[in-house]
């Protein structure tokens, strides 16, 4: 592992439920930990460059979403398997030497299930409510079923000099699918996250057959499940060097992250 770590950040929070019915928590299970490589504000500003190797991703964690070396498509985790969404829109299973230089991962324990119907990723965010307890904790997110319309991207690898991310989806490939069946993979981050990672929700999708899916701009679905995992432990784990040491991290990007969203 060496040259892979140089820093672990852990945030632990006490979560406490205005309404303790809603949440059970196996205190005898092992609770997962929401493990991050990098920081939003790496990308944002154009760090590209990948130092985690994605075969090491199933093994800390059987779920997430991230990206790849030189920004080349969107990720997904899914039932330990790493799949790799390019900008043509195929869907590939990257070489096991492919390093991210942004991801996050988790072990999956499904915490509450929800039966959804002819819903959309606008109505999941202003129902927020409905399925969540609070937002000032992380989830992992799982919304499996049949999708009437689905709405993705995949920007294109990048080459040096690296534009920064804003610029880069300027210009993204966006792929659409209809009457697809498919699972939703990613995560809800709380407000105070801002700078660390996207705040509120960042999802991709990977469609059934394994032919297509992207980063999430908009679906309706309309009939499946959502399960959320709650995530109460945090570990950031960052770059021995590189381009990273060099960023300007005392700049307010939340507005770019609106524009790439």
């Amino acid at each position: 592992m060496k040259n892979i770590f140089a820093a672990i950040f852990v945030l632990t929070t006490l979560f406490v439920s205005c309404n303790e019915d809603e949440v059970k928590i196996d205190e005898e299970s092992e609770q997962p930990v929401l493990i991050q490589i990098s920081v939003i504000d790496a990308l944002l500003q154009g760090i590209y460059d990948g130092y985690f190797p994605i075969n090491q991703l199933p093994e800390i964690g059987d779920v997430g979403i991230g990206t790849f070396n030189g920004l080349d498509g969107e990720m997904i985790l899914y039932n330990d398997t790493v799949f790799q969404v390019v900008s043509t829109g195929e869907v590939k299973i990257p070489a096991n030497d492919v390093l991210t230089p942004f991801a996050a991962v988790t072990n999956w324990v499904t915490d509450t299930t929800f039966a959804l119907n002819n819903t959309t990723f606008e109505l999941l965010k202003s129902n927020f409510s409905s399925y969540f307890p609070t937002p000032n904790i992380f989830y992992a997110v799982k919304i499996k079923g049949e999708f009437s319309y689905m709405k993705t991207r995949s920007v294109p690898k990048q080459e040096k000099p690296y534009l920064p991310l804003t610029e880069v989806t300027k210009n993204q490939p966006e792929f659409e699918f209809h009457n697809t069946k498919g699972v939703v993979i990613g995560f809800y981050c709380p407000a105070y996250a801002s700078g660390i990672n996207v705040t509120g929700f960042h999802l991709h999708f990977l469609t059934d057959d394994r032919k297509g899916g992207g980063h999430i701009l908009g679906y309706q679905l309309k009939s499946g499940t959502m399960e959320l995992c709650y995530l109460f432990d945090y570990q950031l784990i960052l770059p021995e060097g590189g381009d990273f040491f060099g960023g300007d991290f005392t700049v307010d990007r939340t507005d770019d992250v609106e524009d790439v969203e």
